[in-house]
């Protein structure tokens, strides 16, 4: 009897297992046909994701191709400039070389004036008269240098020209500037190649600014710049050019002869010196 109820129970529950086993199936196939679906939808997404990615990547490039070239551009222009304000200091000096001719003739020529006699010069706008012949102008004096004396044409045969040199600035160091002056025209009588000519001249200069003839010695400082101006006694020149102009009280001259001794020699040693009687003129 019990064994013919259980049978009953299990012929009935057979079906309902099959069943539910058939629907959990079903289930487990439409989980994993989401999944798919899910995972079609990320890979799209990735597709999509990769492909503005690529463009992105191509537009950064296309960017960065125009910054290099923006760049490239930009050092050659910077190259250019660089060459333009390399050559702007020497266009300066040269300018400032003009400038400083024109000043040191203008001062010759205002000296030739103030020393021609009087009334050699006819006043604008006087005609002569008729019939009258015009008077002959007196010649200007000439410009004095510094103890003008009679030097050798000729130095006697065997006398070396560092010999000559040596033997004027040994009597400069002594304070027989008279000797030494004399003895430096002499050297550059008789050697003006040389490459110590325009130091002999440097020294005549000196020794007049040690004589307190401050006028002769601007005046053969002046010679110096405008004879060797690539000479490695410039520098000085236009040091002891102001220093003289300060002396004689030539205050606003002496500024501008160390104004061009900066612009000039700005890493020379005189030029700090100059720098510092600027500083003490403006002071002043």
């Amino acid at each position: 009897m019990f064994r013919k109820t259980a049978g009953a129970c299990l012929l009935v529950l057979l079906p309902l297992w099959s069943a539910g086993a058939a629907d959990k199936e079903q289930k487990v196939y439409e989980l994993i046909y989401q999944d798919v679906q899910a995972l079609k939808k990320q890979v799209l997404d990735l597709s999509s994701q990769l492909q503005r990615n690529t463009e992105d990547l191509a537009s950064i490039k296309e960017e960065l191709r125009s910054l290099g070239d923006l760049v490239r551009r930009s050092q050659a222009d910077q190259t250019v400039l660089r060459e333009d304000i390399k050559s702007v200091p020497q266009q300066y000096q040269a300018l400032a070389s003009k400038i400083e001719r024109l000043t040191l003739d203008l001062a010759r020529i205002t000296e030739l004036l103030a020393a021609a006699p009087a009334g050699t010069v006819a006043p604008a706008g006087t005609e002569a008269k008729p019939g009258e012949k015009p008077k002959p102008e007196a010649a200007a004096p000439p410009v004095k240098t510094p103890d003008s004396k009679p030097v050798p044409a000729a130095l006697p045969s065997g006398v070396a020209a560092q010999d000559v040199y040596n033997m004027a600035y040994n009597d400069y160091l002594k304070g027989n500037f008279d000797l030494a002056i004399e003895g430096f025209k002499m050297y550059q009588a008789n050697f003006p190649e040389s490459p110590l000519a325009d130091n002999a001249l440097y020294w005549i200069g000196e020794c007049a600014y040690s004589q307190r003839k401050f006028e002769n010695a601007v005046q053969v400082f002046n010679e110096l710049i405008l004879t060797y101006p690539q000479g490695d006694k410039v520098a000085a020149a236009y040091l002891k050019k102001g220093m003289s102009f300060a002396e004689l009280g030539r205050k606003d001259e002496a500024v501008a002869a160390y104004k061009l001794l900066v612009t000039k020699f700005p890493f020379e040693e005189e030029t700090r010196i100059a720098q510092q009687k600027i500083k003490e003129a403006s002071e002043k």
